[in-house]
């Protein structure tokens, strides 16, 4: 299941290290991103427009069958396997799988509509994805009194957030390089630093008194006070959100620094990012050691001691001080820098996978198709923004996501191609690819549907599995059903004897591939059984799934898809009732209800669809429209559009200005209250 794209933001449970305010942020979003920690409560489904008819007898592959554990188990265990190595997209466990899937289609005597040829690969529906950033060695040189200096490999590297670019101008210091005016604080006020090299300090301050109150000196733990002046107390932290690295490049960008060299806390330089997303600035990190000696004049402390350093006995461990007002900025008299930088997007091969199922001969619904699907996908090795294991480099083995659901839709298949006679309508099966980059996968089938799918027109339903191998107490979530008022009575008949203990959900947009045939006006029902402490973390592993959970749920979607395909009317389309808070489940504040497409690659942000009855739906904005602006913030890429919405306010207007086809248009929304 993706979280929120392929970014973060200043939230929650990702966060570390210089890239702890961003990390955090797009798995709230998105989108990239993590699911409820149960499956959330929302209004009840919508009932049924006529009633439930009395289910007719299931066929015998649509019962539960004893083996069907064990042919899941097995799925799982392969797909999870150390061989698969994580499935991450243009890897090659990911093209394994893919390999694998085909294979089963042709097996089950599944039809191709993937691509050309008569083979496995004519299963496959080949597209581009971005898969992470080749980063060329960085180079920083220092002219100073006559003197040039370079700045040697191991001390230096690029920032992550990084434009590619030679940039030069005079080095300017401005302290940790924040701008929070409602805390009262800023490190650029009073200088013009434009063209210039912001040198920005790592981490943020601690407060100290001032403006709008905050902890004195000297208080228990650090606990806000008031000030003498009666202003509301603000906490020593109240800065901590503002120590990204993007949010620092951000910011310089909009104080037109022409780039940034960011001082590390010590000398320790972070890993070199694979996000080849832009903040439009260049800019690199230093050592510290680095930097006091190539600016002196700055007046820098020493390097910190690692953390796991233990002090001398004879000197207790230094206490940061606290400030009370950002010192102004402080030009480096007569010190020039230049900085020369190269990030360039990786792209990679990836694949859905597509079985086709067709509809019996002379059907009078022979040109409608029911999809079932899930995305086979994972995260590899971990160490991006997605992993909940920050730092580690070990294989994320996916069980759950998504490996349960991908032998879901396997055993689903074989139920269908076993039936005695074919379907009214056809069957079509897809293991989505990219899922976990953004539900890129199926983005493209969905703009690019094969030739028969005539731009989605065809496609009655469809039915998602993502992360259905932890079920408890039978307890499953079916969300989804406020998109056609059909739905309920459907899933109520197919669950008829599976003894599941069923919670509905009307939400049609979320975290997974379903989102993007919503986008395109198609019901969708969605199928989950909770997260869980392992999710997206190596301890992700097959010996946890509940083969006998997964079957139940493969029963339940079989006959839901076989009573798709047999009514004599498709679903009707409904918008359903959207609480945009659920478009951002973590910190922020505020909430628009806007469904960023993470395929796009353009300047902006795309959107793929707007929850109905959200702010953004309510003030005119749509499908397609890229937002370029909010408020006074240019928004040239996700991360942009996440610290934008860290600066909303519930209830208080902000302009945003969308392109529409090529036209500016500004619009005027009111955020509703986020979590």
């Amino acid at each position: 299941m993706v979280i929120a794209g392929r970014v973060a933001a200043p939230l929650s449970p990702r966060a570390w290290g210089l890239r702890r305010g961003l990390a955090a942020g797009l798995l709230a979003a998105v989108a990239a991103c993590a699911p409820p920690a149960a499956p959330p409560r929302q209004p009840d489904a919508p009932p049924a427009s006529t009633p439930a008819a009395p289910a007719p007898a299931a066929p015998a592959s649509m019962e539960v069958d004893p083996a069907a554990e064990a042919r899941i188990a097995a799925d799982v265990a392969y797909l999870a396997s150390p061989e698969l190595a994580g499935r991450g997209t243009g890897e090659p466990g990911a093209d394994l799988a893919a390999e694998f899937i085909a294979r089963r289609f042709a097996e089950l005597k599944l039809s191709p509509l993937g691509g050309p040829g008569s083979d496995a690969k004519a299963y496959r529906q080949v597209f581009d994805a971005r898969v992470g950033a080749d980063v060329a060695p960085a180079a920083l040189a220092v002219q100073r009194a006559g003197r040039k200096q370079s700045v040697e490999a191991g001390k230096l590297v690029t920032a992550d957030g990084s434009a590619s670019g030679t940039v030069s101008g005079a080095a300017v210091l401005v302290g940790h390089g924040v701008t929070a005016p409602a805390l009262s604080w800023d490190d650029y006020a009073g200088r013009d630093i434009e063209g210039k090299i912001a040198i920005v300090l790592d981490g943020v301050p601690t407060l100290d008194g001032g403006p709008g109150g905050a902890a004195q000196a000297g208080a228990p733990g650090g606990a806000a006070t008031a000030d003498p002046h009666h202003h509301a107390p603000r906490p020593a932290d109240a800065l901590r959100d503002f120590g990204s690295v993007r949010y620092k490049l951000r910011t310089a960008r909009e104080h037109k620094a022409a780039g940034v060299i960011l001082v590390a806390a010590g000398d320790e330089l972070p890993r070199v990012s694979d996000d080849a997303a832009s903040m439009g600035i260049p800019a690199v990190v230093i050592t510290r050691s680095a930097a006091r000696a190539l600016f002196p004049a700055a007046g820098l402390a020493p390097p910190a001691k690692p953390a796991d350093a233990k002090p001398a006995a004879a000197k207790p461990a230094a206490v940061k001080p606290a400030a009370t007002k950002a010192a102004a900025p402080k030009p480096l008299g007569g010190t020039t820098v230049e900085i020369t930088t190269k990030v360039t997007a990786r792209m990679a091969p990836a694949s859905n996978v597509i079985g086709l199922l067709p509809a019996r001969d002379g059907s009078p619904h022979a040109g409608e198709y029911v999809v079932v699907g899930a995305h086979y996908d994972h995260l590899g090795y971990g160490g991006t923004s997605f992993s909940r294991a920050p730092g580690v480099h070990a294989v994320h083995p996916g069980a759950d996501d998504n490996a349960s659901g991908t032998a879901m839709l396997l055993e689903v298949a074989r139920r269908f191609a076993s039936l005695p006679e074919r379907p009214a309508r056809n069957l079509l099966f897809i293991a989505f690819g990219a899922e976990e980059l953004g539900t890129i996968g199926s983005r493209h089938f969905v703009d690019h549907p094969p030739a028969p799918l005539a731009a989605m027109k065809p496609v009655v339903a469809m039915i998602n599995a993502d992360m259905v191998g932890r079920m408890r107490d039978g307890k499953l979530l079916v969300d989804g059903l406020g998109t056609s008022p059909d739905w309920k009575a459907i899933v109520d008949d197919a669950a008829r004897g599976l003894g599941l203990t069923l919670q509905f959900g009307v939400e049609g947009f979320g975290a997974s591939d379903h989102a993007s045939f919503t986008a395109s006006r198609v019901p969708i029902a969605f199928l989950f059984t909770g997260v869980h402490e392992d999710y997206h973390r190596p301890s992700d592993t097959a010996d946890k799934i509940n083969a006998a959970g997964v079957s139940r749920c493969s029963v339940l979607a079989a006959r839901m898809a076989l009573a798709l395909s047999g009514r004599d009317a498709r679903l009707a389309f409904t918008d359903a009732p959207a609480d945009p808070h659920r478009s951002m489940r973590g910190g922020f504040r505020a909430s628009l209800g806007t469904m960023p497409d993470y395929a796009y690659q353009g300047p902006g942000v795309k959107l793929t669809g707007v929850r109905p009855d959200a702010p953004a739906s309510r003030a005119g904005m749509q499908a397609g429209d890229v937002i370029v602006r909010i408020g006074a913030h240019a928004v040239t890429n996700i991360h942009d559009f996440m610290f934008a919405l860290g600066d909303l306010e519930p209830g208080r207007e902000v302009e945003i200005e969308v392109d529409r086809g090529g036209t500016r248009v500004p619009l005027k929304v009111i955020p509703a209250p986020g979590r």
